[in-house]
């Protein structure tokens, strides 16, 4: 859960700008205000106004972070199991599942968080190592965020803290699934989830 939660919090607190000349932290640095905007700003108990801050939150998260890439690598192998359309339909389920498991939580727990930009290590023109730290409760906790460039726009595809990996943490609870389950069940059962959450908000 804390590990999603970060993510979430890194993920929002940044904008994609065009990477054209950017260094893949400049361009983390260079959005970072739109996403504490809203996060910053007053808090809404109002559902409709709630839901509409979570829609703004999750465009940001959807900008920043790549859900194709993150989901491929969380699939893993099993990602050859799932037909084109298949693979479509669980990127888009699954990033909706995770903006609407998170978001409120987010809008919640936020107590502005602040975010220090330590170093990059370019590991290739498409690919490079952002290394920042979010403060936490007064402490610092070392964040490694694996970033690829798509379109000219530096994404994030994975958020690393303690050895801790997003891809790895969901790669395991997917293969367990995919050990007795369809890809057309685990879509469903992920889709299920969604309606649960929107039952109860």
């Amino acid at each position: 859960m804390r590990i999603l939660f970060i993510l979430c919090l890194v993920a929002l607190t940044v904008r994609p700008v065009s990477a054209y000349g950017d260094e893949p932290i400049e361009a983390l640095q260079k959005g970072v205000q739109e996403g504490l905007r809203i996060l910053q700003g007053p808090r809404v108990n109002d559902k409709a106004l709630k839901e509409a801050q979570q829609q703004k939150l999750r465009l940001i998260l959807e900008q920043l972070f790549d859900f194709h890439e993150f989901s491929r690598r969380v699939l893993a192998s099993n990602w050859k199991t799932f037909t084109p359309s298949q693979r479509e339909t669980f990127v888009r389920v699954f990033t909706e599942f995770l903006g609407k498991f998170y978001m409120g939580k987010l809008q919640e727990k936020y107590r502005d968080e602040k975010l220090i930009y330590v170093s990059q290590e370019i590991k290739s023109p498409r690919r490079a190592l952002v290394n920042i730290n979010v403060v936490w409760k007064g402490q610092k906790i070392p964040i490694d965020l694996l970033m690829i460039k798509r379109q000219g726009l530096w994404k994030v595809y994975d958020i690393q803290f303690l050895g801790i990996s997003a891809v790895r943490n969901y790669r395991a609870q997917f293969k367990s699934l995919l050990g007795k389950e369809t890809p057309a069940e685990v879509i469903e059962r992920m889709q299920e989830r969604i309606r649960q959450i929107e039952s109860k908000e």
